[in-house]
C-alpha cells in the first residue's frame, strides 16, 4: 500500500504514533461494545487521539489506507440498515402466518399415510405410538415413521423445520431480514512496518510546532526556572548536597528536595553519576556502527543491543541503515568479538558502516537549561 504522510499532519496522531513507533503498544485491539455507535470501539486508541469510539475508527481506516497502519479482520458486526444501530436481536416468526407465538417440538412423520403431527398426538398409553390420522399402532422408528425437532406456530398450528428469521432493532424498532442488514468489518490495527522508516523520516522532518500540538503538552512535564537551574546546578556537579543547592538559589531544602523527587519520578534525572573519559579510563576505541535491519526486527535488535554494556547509545533513522549505534571499547578485539557475537549473523540485521574514531576531541553530556 502506497505511503501517504499527510495523515500524519494532524495533532491528533501523534501521540497514537508515538506509542507504535516505541512498542509501548503493539496493536489496537477492538473491544465490542453494544453502547458505541459502531458496536465495538478502541480504548487505547480514544484515549490518545482523544475521540469517540466513531470518530477513532474513521481515523484509523485513514491511518490505514495511508499505509501508517496495516489491518486484520478480527470479525463482522451487523448494523440496522434504518438507524446504523448495532443493538439487533433475533425475531423468530412463523413462515405462513408471520406469529411470534412459536414453540420447539418433537414431530413424527407416519410414513405409510404421510401424516405429521407433534409426538404427542401419537401416544396411545403404555409408551406406545399410534398414528391418530389412519390409526395404525406404529411399529418402530426409521422402519414406519422418523421423529425429527420442528417449530410449530401456536397460532395457526403449522410445522416447519425453522421458523423465518430477521433482526430487530431495540434502539429504532424496524424489523428487517436478515439478508437486509449492514455488515460492517472490524479490524485489528498495527504499525505498517514496511514504512516505518518513511514514517520516522516524515516525522524528523516535518514536526509541527508546539503551538499546533497542545495536545501532546499535557503529556509532557513543565519545567519552570527553579527547575532548569536545579538541572544545571546538579549536572556541572552532582556532588552537591541539597542544602547547598537550596541556600544557592535561596529557596528551601525541601523545596529542592520535592523538586529532585519529581524530576526522577518523571524520568527527566536518569541518574545521580560520574562523568568519565573513555579514552582515559582505557577504553581506546570509540566507534559509529551503522545497521541495516529490517522493519520486524528493530524491537528485538534495539532491546538486545541496549542490553550490551559497551553499546553507549542506539538510535534509529529513516534512512535505510536505519540504527545507528555508538560503542566504546577497550580494544579493537573487543570490537570485533561484539560485531562477531552481537551483529554479524543475526536474522533481519545486516551490518554496515563501522567508524572508528581517532581521537575523543569532545566528551559531553551536559543538557544545558
Amino acid at each position: 500500500m502506497k505511503f501517504e504522510p499527510s495523515v500524519l499532519e494532524d495533532k491528533r496522531v501523534w501521540l497514537l504514533i508515538k506509542e507504535l513507533l516505541g512498542g509501548r503498544l503493539k496493536q489496537l485491539n477492538p473491544v465490542l461494545d453494544s453502547t458505541a455507535a459502531l458496536g465495538f470501539r478502541y480504548p487505547e486508541a480514544e484515549q490518545l487521539l482523544e475521540a469517540d469510539p466513531k470518530k477513532t475508527a474513521d481515523w484509523l481506516q485513514k491511518m490505514w489506507s495511508a499505509g501508517i497502519l496495516e489491518a486484520d479482520l478480527k470479525e463482522t458486526v451487523t448494523l440496522c440498515p434504518a438507524c446504523g444501530s448495532p443493538d439487533l436481536h433475533p425475531h423468530r416468526t412463523c413462515p405462513r402466518c408471520e406469529s411470534v407465538r412459536l414453540a420447539r417440538v418433537d414431530i413424527i412423520e407416519h410414513f405409510s399415510c404421510g401424516h405429521i403431527g407433534a409426538r404427542e398426538t401419537f401416544l396411545a398409553g403404555a409408551g406406545k405410538l399410534q398414528c391418530p390420522h389412519c390409526k395404525v399402532k406404529l411399529r418402530g422408528e426409521q422402519q414406519d415413521y422418523q421423529q425429527q425437532k420442528a417449530v410449530q406456530c401456536l397460532d395457526c398450528k403449522g410445522f416447519s423445520a425453522q421458523p423465518k428469521l430477521s433482526f430487530r432493532c431495540f434502539k429504532c424498532n424496524a424489523t428487517t431480514t436478515a439478508n437486509e442488514p449492514l455488515e460492517q468489518p472490524i479490524y485489528t490495527y498495527r504499525l505498517n512496518m514496511e514504512h516505518r522508516g518513511d514514517i520516522i523520516h516524515y516525522l524528523g522532518y516535518h514536526p509541527n510546532p508546539e503551538s499546533e500540538r497542545p495536545t501532546r503538552e499535557k503529556h509532557r512535564l513543565g519545567l519552570d526556572e527553579l527547575d532548569r537551574r536545579i538541572l544545571n546546578m546538579m549536572q556541572e556537579d552532582a556532588r552537591l548536597s541539597f542544602r547547598t543547592v537550596a541556600r544557592r538559589l535561596r529557596v528551601s531544602d525541601a523545596t529542592i528536595r520535592d523538586r529532585v523527587a519529581r524530576l526522577q519520578a518523571n524520568d527527566i534525572i536518569k541518574a545521580f553519576t560520574v562523568l568519565v573519559d573513555p579514552q582515559k579510563a582505557g577504553m581506546e576505541v570509540t566507534c559509529f556502527i551503522q545497521l541495516e535491519v529490517r522493519p520486524e526486527q528493530v524491537p528485538s535488535t534495539v532491546s538486545s543491543l541496549s542490553s550490551v554494556n559497551e553499546v553507549k547509545l542506539v538510535m534509529e533513522t529513516g534512512e535505510r541503515q536505519n540504527i545507528l549505534v555508538l560503542g566504546i571499547f577497550p580494544d579493537r578485539a573487543a570490537l570485533n568479538q561484539f560485531l562477531d557475537t552481537a551483529i554479524r549473523g543475526q536474522p533481519g540485521v545486516q551490518l554496515g558502516n563501522v567508524t572508528v574514531t581517532l581521537n575523543l576531541r569532545k566528551f559531553d553530556w551536559f543538557i544545558r537549561m
